[in-house]
């Protein structure tokens, strides 16, 4: 009916479209010929790696997601089942039992809300002419959603749920030069590819410092450079971040930077360095030689091979994270990865 209201029939769409094959071709089989010469799936992928990173990337996140979403209502059904065993009754019975008192009501609120989020696909249709139509789509959603709360009481109570399902995973190569915050033995590595001017990176920042005050040593954060073009001072604060990490003030001057994204032309960075009690004359010599224009241009490179299109993109345990996505985001993510390795 319109694009907010067919999420459903989207997700649909997609779990049938990547549920199709009916098995998974190993990397050793082959998937095509020329005469003699045979072609396997792990060519196949590594070309498609090697010509189109970003696609892939973003294609393998769409199919776990899919998986994971479809796996969580299969371990729900299971558990459903497994209550109304226990209860001596049928999965229906279960269900009209314990659904009405979870199936909320629908306010003039939740018509107006929903009415705001695709005003644009209502051209000429107020929101009381279009009110008997969203309150039908909310009616057939709420049952829906009361059996997925359900679910999900089940399984927070259930103390022997466990998700082995294996997320998609970028290898991302770390360098001793790299910036670094907190023990090598961590059990998550979170690797940022970030750019001083842009103003999601900013805002990410506060995610993760405050997934390294939760977490502590559990977390080591790694910096990558990846400049836009569009940033005419980001290149140069690039540049500065590495200086400030051979004096082993990177975070400090990262922060400051941050902070005043307005103020990043090359005086600005010396003026900042000396702010925070940076050896100056070593900071400005290392700016103006571009001792490490070279290191910033290959994170861009590996950013770019890994399949990195915008900042910030972030790799947590090798598992990508796009913008500056909701710190639940990340936690889940911080929270499974813990789990994983006990």
């Amino acid at each position: 009916m319109f694009q907010r209201l067919c999420v459903l029939g989207a997700f649909l769409a997609v779990s049938a479209a990547c549920g199709a094959p009916t098995h998974a071709q190993s990397d050793g089989q082959v998937v095509g010929r020329v005469g003699d010469r045979a072609v396997t799936m792990a060519e196949l992928d590594e070309a498609w790696r090697s010509n189109d990173a970003a696609s892939r990337m973003r294609m393998l996140q769409e199919l776990y997601e899919t998986r994971k979403r479809t796996l969580d209502i299969v371990i729900g059904e299971i558990l459903i089942e497994r209550e109304a065993i226990a209860g001596g009754t049928s999965r229906d019975e279960l269900l009209a039992q314990e659904l009405p008192a979870r199936t909320l009501p629908i306010t003039d609120a939740d018509i107006s809300r929903v009415y705001e989020q695709n005003r644009r696909s209502f051209p000429g249709l107020s929101e009381e002419e279009m009110a008997p139509q969203i309150r039908a789509f909310l009616a057939q959603q709420r049952p829906m959603q009361a059996l997925h709360a359900y679910m999900a009481e089940l399984r927070a109570a259930a103390g022997d749920v466990r998700v082995e399902l294996e997320p998609p995973r970028t290898t991302v190569d770390i360098v001793a030069g790299d910036p670094v915050l907190g023990p090598a033995g961590a059990p998550v590595e979170i690797v940022e590819f970030s750019d001083f001017q842009c103003p999601f990176c900013e805002r990410l920042t506060g995610t993760l410092d405050r997934l390294k005050a939760e977490y502590g040593d559990d977390i080591r954060l790694v910096f990558k450079d990846y400049p836009l073009p569009n940033h005419a001072q980001a290149f140069k604060a690039a540049e500065a971040g590495l200086c400030a990490n051979a004096q082993g003030r990177f975070w400090e001057l990262h922060d400051t930077m941050f902070s005043n994204q307005n103020e990043l032309q090359v005086d600005d960075l010396k003026r900042h360095a000396g702010e925070i009690g940076m050896d100056q004359d070593a900071f400005d010599a290392c700016l103006d030689s571009g001792r490490f224009a070279e290191q910033v241009s290959a994170d861009l490179r590996l950013g770019q091979a890994l399949g990195v299109q915008s900042t910030p993109t972030v790799f947590i345990n090798g598992r990508a994270v796009m913008g500056a996505a909701p710190y639940e985001v990340f936690e889940e993510i911080v929270r499974d990865e813990l789990d994983r390795t006990r």
